[in-house]
């Protein structure tokens, strides 16, 4: 059965109901102790058009459900979601006038391009001389935002509790979610230390505010996020000027996206609040991995961050990351106090509270060995293991090629893509990357087929500068059974072929001082006896 196209009624919609928690603007941290204006009276003048909209005549007589959320009204018929705006003022929003509505109405359908023809329009609610109608010529009494209809098991939070998100799926995301940064307009006016005190102050009130027994669990977690922002400062501002706070989504948890044929679609971004949405990019991204992390998904939390930054390059950006998650789940922990679910929220700060505590000890480990030895399957199991938190960056040597040349990851590339000229080209990006995460505080996995001598003194001369320590895997497999490997891919970064295996056979000595593993065993095998040589922790 079709489900309503909408995003607000989970945990994000709990934070907004609780004192939103998210704004960032200095002034709502005062106004959030000051209360809400619920505007009653208001919404009492929306019950003729709410009757209007739940009459299954108005919709040529399809049934209609209606869900309510905090800020909105549903009306679901057929194939269409009629969204209402409720007629209330509050702290972070003002929907108490008829133009007021109108404005987020159509605000909502410009934040929210990326979503396509998931949003179809701004529809009045006229006056007739017969009474009500959608759209007609008379007056209007209402606007609706229009949305298509969606099955909600697609929604992603729902596909991962229901164990059916796929690493292909949090690849497309990853994508979706960099194309949707790189459009986003830059907001200079926004992002500051100052914004940044006082959005974590505002969400340690809210939590305060929640409920009997949060008051202490609070002003702890506030006292040492506040210590783990100040050495940032430097950052945030360099940040700011490089243009990496933005309009952002907002609110880009994993209800928020849904799964439309293959492709991923963020919607429902925020529209009524720019200090909400006018954030630092990797803060938008931190949304949607806390949602993973916190679900027990760190292995695609840690597929969904490399692939972002394999796509945006923005591995210098990653020092406030812990403590961006440590705020998202500091929002979410006030969201689940404020609904009475004290054991989720215990979980959740407990999350944010580790998000403030962990660090990951920079490190880079090298995978080597020819083309299906299995080097990317190992990354994925290996990476999450080595640092904390969404775990160790992967950068694949495979995607950086495709990415240089402006291609998907999984499109194919004419040979001339894979001379001598363009891999001194891809080896030197993988390095210069290697080393912003590497000076970003955190462990780098490189996977690449390192058959180069040269290429492998260049990683071990880098850690050296970097001084920070250095591990060569090589995966060692018979060449046939590698070629076998290759010819049953589909849809993977790699465009290598038997031939290409063979030739890379023909060269593949395995390194001196690399650890050299038999890659012809069961894939959990091979990375068990990885992790034992890297001293990972357990998976």
């Amino acid at each position: 059965m079709a489900r309503p196209a909408l995003g607000r009624a989970g945990a994000a919609a709990g934070a907004r109901g609780a004192g939103l928690g998210i704004s960032g603007a200095r002034g709502r941290a005062r106004a959030l102790r000051r209360g809400a204006v619920t505007g009653e009276a208001g919404e009492a003048g929306q019950e003729e058009v709410i009757r209007f909209l739940s009459d299954p005549a108005t919709h040529g007589g399809a049934a209609v459900e209606r869900v309510d959320t905090h800020i909105s009204r549903l009306f679901l018929a057929g194939d269409r979601a009629w969204k209402l705006k409720r007629a209330i003022r509050a702290n972070y929003l003002d929907f108490s006038t008829l133009d007021r509505r109108e404005r987020s109405c159509r605000r909502e359908i410009a934040v929210n391009r990326a979503a396509g023809d998931l949003y179809l329009g701004v529809v009045p609610v006229t006056r007739e001389a017969e009474g009500l109608a959608l759209g007609g010529p008379g007056a209007p009494v209402e606007w609706l935002v229009a949305m298509r209809r969606f099955d909600r098991s697609l929604e992603l939070d729902r596909l991962c509790d229901a164990g059916r998100l796929t690493l292909p799926m949090v690849e497309r995301l990853a994508d979706e979610v960099a194309a949707l940064h790189r459009a986003a307009p830059p907001a200079p006016g926004f992002g500051d230390i100052g914004d940044l005190r006082a959005r974590i102050d505002q969400i340690a009130g809210a939590l305060a505010g929640a409920g009997p027994g949060w008051r202490d669990a609070a002003g702890e977690w506030r006292g040492a996020a506040r210590a783990a922002l100040e050495p940032l400062a430097g950052l945030v501002a360099r940040r700011r000027w490089l243009g990496r706070t933005r309009r952002c989504h907002g609110d880009l948890h994993l209800g928020n996206v849904v799964l439309l044929g293959e492709r991923p679609v963020p919607f429902d971004a925020i529209e009524f609040d720019e200090a909400i949405a006018s954030i630092d990019l990797l803060y938008d991204l931190a949304l949607t991995l806390a949602d993973l992390l916190t679900r027990g998904r760190r292995d695609l939390a840690n597929a969904l961050l490399s692939r972002y930054l394999g796509a945006t390059r923005d591995h210098g950006g990653l020092p406030p990351l812990p403590l961006f998650l440590s705020m998202r789940g500091a929002v979410r922990a006030m969201a689940a106090a404020s609904r009475g679910a004290a054991e989720e929220a215990e979980r959740d700060l407990a999350f944010a509270a580790r998000g403030l505590r962990q660090r990951a000890a920079p490190r880079l480990v090298a995978l080597g060995g020819v083309s299906g030895s299995g080097k990317s399957t190992l990354a994925r199991a290996l990476a999450p293991r080595l640092a904390p938190l969404a775990g160790a960056v992967v950068i694949r040597s495979d995607v950086t090629r495709k990415r240089m040349m402006g291609a998907r990851p999984e499109d194919r590339l004419p040979p001339a893509a894979y001379g001598p000229e363009a891999d001194r080209k891809v080896l030197a990006r993988i390095a210069w990357d290697a080393r912003a995460a590497l000076r970003a505080g955190t462990a780098v996995v490189l996977d690449a087929t390192f058959l180069d001598p040269e290429a492998r003194a260049c990683l071990a001369a880098h850690a050296r500068a970097e001084g920070v320590p250095f591990d060569g895997i090589w995966l060692d497999l018979p060449a046939a059974e590698a070629a076998a490997r290759v010819e049953r891919r589909t849809a993977d970064a790699s465009d290598a072929t038997g031939e290409v295996v063979a030739r890379q056979a023909a060269r593949a000595d395995p390194p001196a001082g690399w650890r050299v593993i038999a890659a012809g065993r069961p894939a959990g095998e091979v990375a068990a006896e990885a992790a034992r040589i890297l001293g990972a922790r357990e998976g």
